[in-house]
């Protein structure tokens, strides 16, 4: 029997990096984002200029067509974005939307998907960002990463709604290095950045059942000098 894998932000260089791993060891990949991704076994394209409601109500309905009775072995979400802007900036407002529909929304999406198509015992990720305060130059972006959290801690208090041993946990890594980032940060020392292989090769072990999920918690990932460390808080 095929596992099943929904992976939101299928198109971005983390998830992008997943969809070709789990495909090379025969998972049924469903992508969900604003693009396609070629490899995925299913694309579940959104707009961002639907509501949070009318996109959620879409994946639903769509992933409940794609299973066909069945339920998805894991669902992570990796949808992510980052834009500068301080209060003084004219299109503020813009790009702080912009932040809570490419980061919030997708995580919101994913942990409601999770209590209706998700195994028992199944696994739930979502994706923080590494030691967060404040963020002056980049408000929008911090403010949803800081709603992501919130809602993590949510899910791991009592009450949560998700089905019957669900397993789930929350990766807060610091930047992860991607052609993106170099090209937009060419002068950055990439020796303090993640390594996207190693990343994504430990989220995969984490899915499949190789290392065990450090169940309820946060992983702040970071890399100093080339070396990375996996840290539970």
């Amino acid at each position: 029997m095929a596992h099943r894998v929904v992976v939101f932000g299928g198109s971005g260089s983390l998830g992008r990096s997943l969809i070709t791993l789990f495909n090379k060891n025969n998972w049924e990949v469903t992508s969900i984002g604003t693009r396609a991704n070629d490899e995925a076994t299913h694309n579940i394209v959104v707009s961002n200029d639907e509501s949070l409601e009318v996109q959620g109500k879409k994946v639903i309905q769509d992933t409940s067509s794609l299973l066909n009775g069945e339920k998805y072995d894991a669902i992570l979400c990796v949808a992510g974005g980052f834009c500068m802007g301080n209060l003084a900036k004219e299109d503020f407002l813009e790009t702080a939307d912009l932040m809570l529909k490419k980061i919030l929304n997708p995580s919101l999406i994913a942990s409601k998907l999770s209590t209706v198509n998700l195994k028992e015992d199944g696994f739930l990720m979502l994706t923080g960002v590494a030691d967060l305060q404040s963020t002056p130059g980049y408000i929008g972006y911090g403010i949803a990463k800081a709603a992501v959290h919130h809602l993590f801690n949510s899910i791991a208090s009592k009450g949560r709604g998700l089905p019957k041993n669900t397993k789930f946990m929350a990766i807060l890594p610091a930047t992860i290095d991607t052609s993106n980032n170099r090209k937009a940060m060419p002068d950055a020392d990439f020796s303090q950045w993640i390594p996207l292989d190693l990343l994504t090769r430990r989220i995969f072990e984490y899915t499949n059942g190789t290392l065990s999920v450090p169940q309820g918690k946060m992983v702040q990932i970071t890399t100093k000098n080339g070396d990375t460390n996996f840290v539970e808080l």
